[in-house]
C-alpha cells in the first residue's frame, strides 16, 4: 500500500470520525430544541428539520471557510464565522441540556427510591407510635372505663337507696290501706245522707233549668215571628212599586209616542199636498224629516232609557223578593232547630232528674246496697295490699339487679386495656409484621440504589471537595449527606462542562481538517497548486485569524458560550418567591406528602410556629408540653380529633400548627405584651366537622355556652364561648382555635377581631408564601419549630429606651431560628439553623455583644434592660444564641442526669457548622427506647433541661460538676 493509500486511509477515517461525532452532537442538539419548542406537537417535524439544517450548514460553513478563507469576501467570512461559533454554543447548550436531563433522571430515580425508603421508615415509626398508642390507649381506657364505672356505681348505689325509699312507702301504705277502709265504712252512712240532699237539691235545680227552657222556647217563637211579619212588610212594599213601575213606564212611553205622532203628522200634511206649481210637499215633507231626525232619534234613546232602567229596578226588586223570602224561610228553620236544641236539653234534664229520683230511692231503700259497699271496700283493701305486696317484691327484684351489676363492675377486666391483653398483643403482631414487610421493601429499594448509584462521581467529589471534607470533620451524618449532595451536583456540572467545551469544538475540527487532507491530497497532485498553497500559508500565518487557527477559534468559542450558558442556567435555577394566588398558594400545599394548607393561615405577623405531623402528633406531644392548658381545657374534642380525625372531618395527613403572635395594632395598646395562641389544622371534610363541633359544643340545646355567627367578608363560621376567652372559626379549608396569655380578662371582641385577620390573612387574593412555610412544610421531622425573631422584638409594645435598645442590636436580634425532630426506629434526631439577616457570626460574636451590652448598661437608656423586653433581649443574645446553644448541646451529658433513663447515654451526638457568618447549622442525635410522641415529649424535656436560659446549668451538663 503506497504513501496516497494511506493518506486515503487516514482522510476517511479522519472525515468518519467527524460525521460521528458531529452526528451525535446534532442529536443532542435537535433533541434539545425539538423537545423545548415543539415538544409533542404539529410543530416538532418541522422544528426537527430546522434544527437539523442548522447543523449540516455549520458543517458546510466550516469546510467553506476552511477552503476559502482568503478567497471569500470579509463581510462573508466574518458572518460565517459568527455563525459556526453561535451554532456551536446552540449545539453545545443542547449536549449540556441533554446530558443533565440525563443525569438528573438517573438521580430522580436515586431520590425516588430514597424516598420511598424513608416514607416506608416513617411507617416503621408510624407502626412503633401506633403500638405505643394501643398501649396508651390501653391504659386510658382502663381509667375512662374506671371512671365510667364509678359513676355508674353511684349511679346504682344512689338507684338502691331510692328503691329502699319506694319499699318503705309501700309499707306505709299498706298499714294505710285498713285505715282508710274503717274510716271509709264509718263514714259511708253519713255520705248517703249528704248524696240524698245533694240529689233532692239537684232535682229542685233541674226543675227550674227546665222551666227557663219554655220561656226561651216562647220568647224565641216572637222573635221568629217579628223578623218573619218584618219580612212580609218588605214584600209587600216591593209588589206595589213593581206594579208602579208598570204604570210609571206605560205613561212615559205614551208620552214619547205621542210626540212621535205628532212629528208624523206635520211630515204627513207635506205629503198629502204633494208636488204643485206653488209648492212642492215632497221636498219640504222630506226636508222637514231631515230637521226631525235629532228629536227623533233622541225620543228613541228616551224611550229605551225607559225600558232599561225599568227593567233594572224590577231586577232588584225581583232580587229583593227572593233575598225577602229566603230570609222568612231561614226564620223558620232557625226556629225549628232552636226548638229542637232546647227539647233535647229539656229532654236530657228529664233524664237527670229521674236518675236522681233513683238514686234518691236506692239511698233510701238500700241497706243491702251498704253492706255491698262494705264489701267492696274490704275486698279493694285486699287488693290494694296485694299490689303494694307485688310493687316490694318488684322493688326488691330491682335492688337485686343493681347489687348484680355493682358486683360486676368490679369484677369486669378491661376488654382493651393492660399490657397483658390479647387485642393489644393481637394488634402488636399484626404491626410487628407489616414492619418486617417495609423492611424487605426497603432491602429491595436499597439493591435498586446501589445499582444506579453514581459512585464515581461522590468519590472525586468526597476526594477534592473543601465543603465535603469540612462536613466529615464534624462526623455528623445530616451535614456530610448535605455536603455530599451539593459536591456531586457541582462535580457532573463541570464534568458535563468539559464535555460540551470537546464536543462540538472537536467534530467541527474534524470537519476542518477532513477538508485540509483533502487539499493537501489535492496540492500533492499540482505543483502550481502547491505554490499558491505555500504562498498563502506564508500569507496567513501572520495572523492569528487565519484558517489554520480556526480550530482553536471555535474551541474558545465553545468554552465562552458554554460557560455564558451555565452562568445562565444557575442564575434560572434559583428560585423567588414571586407572588401567586391563594388559591394556587393553597393547592400546592395540600398537594403535599403532608397536607400543608394550615401554613397559609399563619399570619405573617406571626413570630413563632410549632408544626405537629398531624393531629395524632398534636395529641400526644402538643397537649401535654406544647399547647396552652387553658385552651385544651375549654376545646372539649380535642381528644376525639387525635383519635379518628377523619371521622371528625380533620385531614388525617395534614400538619397541624400552633402559632404565636402579639396583639393587632388595635389592641395592642390595651392588651399591652399579651399573646395571642392559635391552633390550626387542615379540613378533609366541613360538613361532618360542622355536624361533630354541633354535638360535641351541644350547639342543638336551649341554652349553649357557645354563640355561633356566620360572616360574610372573610367568608367563615365563627364560634364562640360565652364566658370563656376561647373562639373557634372555619372555612372550607382550614379550623382555627384562639386563646390569648390574658385568659383571666376575657374580651370576645378582641378574640373576634383577631380571628377575622386569621381568615383575612388565609382568604387573601394575592401574596407570597407565608414567612414558615419554605422553614416548616416538607415530610422530614414529626415535629418542628421555627421563631421569627423579626417579628417578635419589632412588634413586641416597647419604650423609648427599649427602642433605643432594639435599634443598637437589631442586626444581632434579626433572626429565624428553625429546629426539626424526628423519630425514627428507636432513634431521635434534631436539626436545627439560626438564619440571620446580616453576616453577624463570626468568632467575636459573643464578645462584640458583651461589650456592646456593656456600654449600653451605662449610657442614658439603660432603663431599657430593667423589664421584660430587656431580659428578651439578654436572652437571645448572650443565652439562646447559635455558639451557646450549640455549646449547651455539646455538654449534654445523660450519664450524670436523672429522669432520662431511656435515653442511651453513650449514643449522643450533636455537631454544627457556620456557613457565610449568617447561617448556622447545629443538630443532636440519640438513641430511645420509647417509641414516637414519647420520645418526642421525652426530647423535649432534655432541650428544656439542657437551654433553659431562666435557670443554671443543669444535670444534664457534663460541666455542670465543675461550674
Amino acid at each position: 500500500m503506497d504513501k496516497y493509500d494511506v493518506m486515503n486511509v487516514f482522510t476517511l477515517l479522519i472525515g468518519g470520525s467527524a460525521l460521528f461525532i458531529a452526528g451525535c452532537a446534532a442529536y443532542f442538539s435537535v433533541r434539545g430544541i425539538a423537545l423545548t419548542f415543539g415538544a409533542v406537537s404539529s410543530f416538532t417535524i418541522p422544528i426537527i428539520i430546522m434544527a437539523s439544517s442548522l447543523e449540516f450548514g455549520k458543517l458546510i460553513a466550516a469546510s467553506f471557510l476552511y477552503r476559502h478563507w482568503n478567497t471569500c469576501n470579509k463581510t462573508l467570512r466574518t458572518y460565517l464565522s459568527f455563525a459556526v461559533v453561535l451554532l456551536i454554543g446552540i449545539t453545545s447548550a443542547g449536549i449540556y441540556g441533554y446530558l443533565s436531563q440525563a443525569f438528573e433522571q438517573t438521580l430522580s430515580q436515586v431520590e425516588g427510591y430514597e424516598r420511598e425508603i424513608g416514607s416506608l421508615q416513617r411507617q416503621q415509626g408510624e407502626y412503633d407510635r401506633l403500638i405505643s398508642a394501643y398501649r396508651t390507649s390501653g391504659q386510658k381506657g382502663s381509667a375512662i372505663r374506671e371512671e365510667k364505672q364509678s359513676d355508674e356505681r353511684r349511679r346504682l348505689e344512689s338507684y338502691i337507696r331510692e328503691r329502699r325509699e319506694d319499699i318503705k312507702d309501700a309499707e306505709s301504705s299498706k298499714a294505710n290501706y285498713a285505715t282508710q277502709t274503717d274510716q271509709m265504712i264509718i263514714g259511708e252512712r253519713g255520705r248517703r245522707e249528704a248524696e240524698q240532699k245533694r240529689l233532692e237539691s239537684v232535682i229542685g235545680i233541674r226543675r227550674q233549668d227546665i222551666a227557663d227552657l219554655e220561656v226561651q222556647k216562647r220568647e224565641y217563637k216572637v222573635e221568629v215571628d217579628a223578623r218573619i211579619q218584618q219580612e212580609l212588610v218588605k214584600e209587600e212594599r216591593a209588589n206595589e212599586r213593581l206594579a208602579q213601575l208598570d204604570i210609571e213606564e206605560e205613561a212615559k212611553e205614551s208620552e214619547v209616542n205621542m210626540r212621535l205622532a205628532k212629528l208624523d203628522a206635520a211630515v204627513k200634511i207635506y205629503r198629502d199636498k204633494g208636488r204643485t206649481f206653488l209648492e212642492d210637499g215632497i221636498k219640504k215633507a222630506n226636508e222637514l224629516l231631515k230637521n226631525q231626525a235629532g228629536e227623533r232619534e233622541a225620543l228613541r234613546s228616551t224611550l229605551s232609557g225607559i225600558n232599561a232602567s225599568a227593567q233594572k229596578e224590577r231586577d232588584s226588586l225581583r232580587s229583593t223578593l227572593a233575598s225577602i223570602a229566603a230570609g222568612s224561610q231561614t226564620a223558620r228553620d232557625d226556629l225549628d232547630k232552636r226548638y229542637k236544641a232546647l227539647d233535647e236539653r229539656i229532654a236530657l234534664v228529664q233524664k237527670e232528674i229521674s236518675e236522681a229520683s233513683l238514686k234518691i230511692t236506692g239511698l233510701t231503700t238500700g241497706g243491702a246496697e251498704q253492706a255491698d259497699n262494705i264489701k267492696t271496700a274490704l275486698e279493694t283493701l285486699q287488693v290494694a295490699r296485694a299490689g303494694a305486696d307485688s310493687r316490694i317484691a318488684k322493688l326488691e327484684n330491682e335492688i337485686a339487679e343493681a347489687s348484680r351489676k355493682l358486683t360486676s363492675l368490679s369484677e369486669t377486666e378491661s376488654v382493651f386495656g393492660p399490657d397483658s391483653s390479647e387485642e393489644l398483643e393481637a394488634k402488636k403482631g399484626e404491626l410487628l409484621a407489616k414492619k418486617e414487610d417495609a423492611e424487605q421493601q426497603i432491602l429491595l429499594l436499597e439493591g435498586k440504589i446501589r445499582s444506579t448509584d453514581i459512585g464515581s462521581f461522590k468519590f472525586v467529589a468526597g476526594a477534592f471537595d473543601d465543603e465535603v471534607a469540612a462536613a466529615q470533620a464534624t462526623d455528623n451524618p445530616i451535614l456530610i449527606k448535605e455536603a455530599m449532595d451539593n459536591a456531586v451536583d457541582r462535580v457532573v456540572k463541570w464534568f458535563i462542562l468539559i464535555l460540551v467545551v470537546v464536543f462540538d469544538p472537536l467534530a467541527v475540527t474534524l470537519v476542518i481538517a477532513y477538508n485540509a487532507s483533502l487539499l493537501r491530497k489535492d496540492e500533492d497532485d499540482s505543483d502550481s497548486t502547491e505554490t499558491a498553497q505555500n504562498k498563502n500559508d506564508d500569507t496567513s500565518s501572520s495572523s492569528f485569524f487565519n484558517v489554520a487557527n480556526l480550530p482553536l477559534i471555535l474551541i474558545l468559542g465553545g468554552v465562552v458560550v458554554g460557560g455564558g450558558y451555565s452562568l445562565l442556567n444557575s442564575n434560572s435555577t434559583e428560585s423567588s418567591s414571586g407572588k401567586k394566588s391563594k388559591s394556587d398558594l393553597l393547592g400546592d400545599l395540600s398537594a403535599h406528602r403532608f397536607d400543608d394548607r394550615s401554613f397559609a393561615y399563619v399570619p405573617d405577623v406571626a413570630f413563632g410556629t410549632c408544626a405537629f405531623s398531624g393531629v395524632r402528633m398534636m395529641e400526644q406531644v402538643g397537649v401535654p408540653k406544647i399547647l396552652s392548658s387553658y385552651l385544651t381545657d375549654r376545646i372539649p374534642f380535642l381528644g376525639d380529633l387525635g383519635w379518628d380525625p377523619r371521622s371528625c372531618g380533620i385531614s388525617p395527613d395534614g400538619r397541624v400548627l400552633y402559632f404565636l403572635q402579639f396583639p393587632s395594632p388595635d389592641y395592642i395598646e390595651s392588651r399591652p405584651h399579651d399573646v395571642v395562641f392559635g391552633l390550626v389544622m387542615p379540613i378533609g371534610d366541613q360538613e361532618l366537622l360542622k355536624e361533630f363541633i354541633l354535638q360535641k359544643l351541644d350547639l342543638k340545646s336551649q341554652s349553649p355556652n357557645w354563640k355561633v355567627q356566620e360572616n360574610t367578608s372573610p367568608e367563615f363560621l365563627s364560634i364562640r364561648h360565652k364566658t370563656a376567652h376561647v373562639s373557634l372559626g372555619m372555612d372550607k379549608h382550614c379550623l382555627v382555635m384562639l386563646t390569648s396569655w390574658w385568659n383571666d380578662k376575657p374580651d370576645p371582641t378582641f378574640l373576634d377581631k383577631e380571628l377575622e385577620q386569621v381568615f383575612l390573612f388565609g382568604q387573601g387574593n394575592d401574596t407570597s408564601a407565608p414567612a414558615f412555610t419554605d422553614r416548616l412544610s416538607g415530610n422530614n421531622y414529626d415535629l418542628g419549630f421555627s421563631l421569627n425573631g423579626t417579628n417578635f422584638f419589632e412588634n413586641f409594645k416597647k419604650t423609648t429606651q427599649e427602642e433605643a435598645l432594639y435599634s443598637e442590636f437589631r442586626d444581632y436580634l434579626s433572626f429565624q431560628l428553625t429546629a426539626k425532630a424526628k423519630e425514627s426506629t428507636g432513634e431521635i434526631s434534631l436539626e436545627g439553623e439560626f438564619d440571620y439577616v446580616k453576616p453577624v457570626l463570626d468568632s467575636d460574636f459573643g464578645l462584640r455583644v458583651a461589650s456592646k451590652l456593656s456600654e449600653f448598661r451605662d449610657g442614658s437608656d439603660s432603663l431599657g434592660l430593667s423589664k421584660a423586653f430587656g431580659n428578651f433581649v439578654e436572652i437571645f443574645l448572650q443565652r439562646l444564641d447559635f455558639q451557646t446553644t450549640v455549646d449547651l448541646l455539646d455538654r449534654i451529658d445523660l450519664s450524670k442526669s436523672s429522669g432520662f433513663e431511656d435515653f442511651d447515654p453513650d449514643s449522643v451526638y450533636s455537631g454544627s457548622r457556620v456557613q457565610g457568618n449568617s447561617t448556622g447549622v447545629f443538630s443532636l442525635k440519640v438513641n430511645s427506647r420509647k417509641p414516637g410522641g414519647e420520645s418526642l415529649c421525652l426530647l423535649i424535656d432534655l432541650l428544656v433541661a439542657a437551654l433553659n436560659p431562666l435557670s443554671p446549668p443543669s444535670a444534664v451538663s457534663s460541666a455542670s460538676d465543675d461550674e
